[in-house]
């Protein structure tokens, strides 16, 4: 049995995780947790799974930084990240960061099966999504992102129309603290004051 264990910040997501696991003969699910820092306290707890699935966009510890965690602290435990960000910069991120396994969330059961076998094993497992993402070429011209990543684009639409943090965490299922988070970076990439400058950001730059 390859024993596993799962880090989201959606209970939803979680409980989908755990049961089409189950549908997996050698898998074991010893816990879960809803962030990082759960995710490590699991582990110092004296839980040792073989395999850790993990969230990217998690509150109080995102899902690179509870794997460089985890590489430190406990030799032997395997990380594959399972996020839909198809961010290019973020798979390089977590090449760079030593996590052995990358899936995008609508990767059907058999592929999330052999991913854990492969990586269980000591294999590195990237799906096709995921190489495809790592290949392709910026459509856009340079600075057409102005430095933003996917995601934080996606947020500055969102709140230069009017919308909130709840509202914008409802729509990309992450949580209004992550929606913040990433708005705070977005303010210093870009060097404005408050949603004000944003909004003027975005209508100077026809984004919305």
């Amino acid at each position: 049995m390859i024993r596993v264990v799962l880090a989201d910040d959606h209970r939803l997501v979680l409980a989908g995780f755990k049961a089409l696991l189950s549908e997996l003969d050698f898998v074991e699910v010893l816990g879960d947790a809803s962030n990082g820092k759960e995710l490590l306290a699991l582990l110092r707890r004296g839980i040792r799974p073989d395999v850790v699935l993990v969230d990217y966009e998690m509150p109080m510890m995102n899902g690179l930084e509870a794997a460089a965690a985890i590489r430190e602290e406990f030799l032997g435990v395997k990380v594959i990240m399972l996020t839909m960000m198809q961010d290019k910069a973020l798979i390089e991120a977590a090449i760079a960061g030593g996590i052995q396994g990358f899936l995008f969330k609508n990767a059907s059961l058999d592929e999330l099966g052999l991913a854990i076998k492969k990586v269980a094993a000591g294999e590195p497992y990237f799906s096709g999504d995921v190489t495809l993402t790592l290949l392709q070429q910026q459509s856009e011209p340079p600075g057409a992102t102005y430095g933003l990543s996917e995601r934080e684009m996606e947020i500055l639409k969102l709140v230069a129309k009017g919308h909130t943090s709840a509202d914008i965490g409802r729509l990309l299922f992450i949580s209004p603290r992550t929606v913040d988070t990433h708005r705070n970076n977005i303010l210093q990439k870009l060097g404005v004051q408050g949603i004000a400058g944003l909004v003027e950001f975005a209508v100077k730059n026809k984004l919305v």
